[in-house]
């Protein structure tokens, strides 16, 4: 049996295959190992993965996971898997690649995550090449929920909002102050927290000022991450995660204005994932 796992900063999937084909699904806490620690990942899969498989009977892990991108990481999602799956070949891979082998198979093209972070590449069939650090939710994550929602909190706590907006948004959450730094400063995962207001925005996305905030968002991505690749212009641009496709409409028409070619827009990697693998 084979495992496949792709996992976010918010939530992995987790895939069992047997004979190519999908035997079963778990999803689990997200991976990520800049916000994790051995400890804390060996919490996870005892309670949430382990339980729901024969550890004995898989053979084959690959995990594509966000923070996977150093051999220190790497090892730290490696050795957590082999303390329970003792009898299988462990491979860990950037989410990068697996969004890439999702979403264009053997084909080339640039690839896009838009979840709680974001993460972009060209990838040319096999491998692939970063120009750009994503460089996370303090510096980066252009377009990606901990970015929206970052701005609309920011202009919420400036008063900056239509008196609409902000009426529904303090009667949908009853934050203090102190609240919203204790949960950006204090508590663990602020990526989290500041993509959890893509909740409230995602039903309004109509409203101007809520489309214009998440359209300026992709226009910062395009301009962050894919216009840094050759021939951005004339290559497929394909996109996988929850924002991508919650926010499809304003991500198709921000890619126009920018002249650039939208192939596909997936929510999450692993149906590609799957084929790739069965392949």
């Amino acid at each position: 049996m084979i495992l496949i796992a792709d996992s976010g900063s918010t939530k992995t999937s987790w895939a069992l295959m047997e004979n190519r084909a999908l035997k079963t699904l778990v999803p689990s806490a997200g991976l990520n190992p800049y916000f994790h620690t051995s400890e804390s990942i060996d919490a996870i899969l005892n309670v949430e993965l382990v339980p729901y498989i024969v550890t004995d009977h898989v053979r084959e892990i690959h995990f594509y996971g966000a923070g996977c991108s150093t051999e220190k990481n790497d090892t730290l999602i490696r050795e957590a898997l082999q303390l329970h799956f003792h009898k299988a070949a462990v491979f860990v891979y950037h989410d990068i690649l697996g969004a890439a082998r999702s979403l264009f198979g053997d084909q080339p093209g640039i690839s896009c995550i838009l979840g709680t972070g974001c993460n972009c590449c060209y990838y040319d069939g096999e491998n692939i090449f970063s120009r750009v650090d994503s460089l996370g939710y303090l510096f980066g994550d252009e377009g990606a929920g901990s970015y929206l929602g970052k701005n609309f909190l920011g202009a919420y706590l400036k008063k900056q909002l239509p008196a609409d907006l902000e009426a529904a948004f303090r009667e949908t959450y009853p934050l203090t102050l102190e609240d919203i730094l204790n949960a950006l400063y204090n508590l663990p995962y602020p990526n989290r927290f500041l993509a959890s207001f893509s909740h409230f925005m995602a039903p309004r996305q109509d409203h101007p000022y809520i489309y214009a905030l998440v359209k300026d968002a992709f226009h910062a991505f395009f301009k962050a991450q894919v216009k840094h690749y050759d021939h951005y212009d004339q290559l497929p641009v394909s996109f996988t995660g929850s924002i991508a496709h919650c926010y499809r409409d304003i991500l198709e028409t921000a890619a126009r204005e920018e002249h650039i070619h939208i192939g596909m827009i997936s929510q999450a990697p692993m149906e590609g994932l799957l084929r790739y693998h069965a392949g």
